[in-house]
């Protein structure tokens, strides 16, 4: 009877995490901005660590396939931008729910990370946020980057 309870018991554990697991949203991140592509490199892979830590959200990282695909599109190439309806017709196209775009500036020792989490479905901005700072190392920008991605990500931000 004991073994029983416990089989019962371990079963529903396993149940209970794997739909946990199922719950969370696919996040594609995408990185824009006028730095390197070893910053962006940088900022994408913190952004996705910090996101798939999340309750809500597993983070796929995109940033090459997005850039691969709007550097086919027309409008890219004669803008050098990409509006947010575009980016949401990408998310579409890659299988996620949510797009969480990352651009970053660096202006004479500062570094600016903005984020926006755009619903692929509806095109809507659903959260933001952003930061800057004195950046004198690539920890600097891991740390911006950790800071903007987990307020994108938490309920309880602003």
């Amino acid at each position: 009877m004991r073994k029983l309870f416990l089989l019962a018991l371990l079963a529903f554990g396993v149940t209970m995490f794997v739909q946990a697991q199922q719950v969370k949203e696919k996040v594609a991140v995408y990185v824009s901005g006028d730095v390197s592509s070893n910053i962006k490199k940088i900022i994408s892979s913190k952004a996705v660590s910090r996101i798939s830590r999340s309750d809500n959200y597993a983070a796929v990282e995109r940033t090459e396939a997005f850039l691969d695909v709007l550097t086919k599109e027309q409008d890219y190439q004669l803008s050098g931008e990409v509006r947010d309806d575009q980016i949401a017709e990408l998310g579409v196209r890659f299988g996620v729910r949510y797009v969480a775009v990352f651009e970053i500036t660096k202006a004479y020792d500062t570094g600016f990370v903005s984020a926006r989490m755009i619903d692929v479905e509806s095109g809507m901005v659903i959260k933001s946020a952003d930061t800057s700072r004195k950046i004198k190392t690539a920890e600097d920008w891991g740390a911006l980057t950790n800071n903007v991605a987990y307020r994108l990500v938490s309920k309880n931000s602003k």
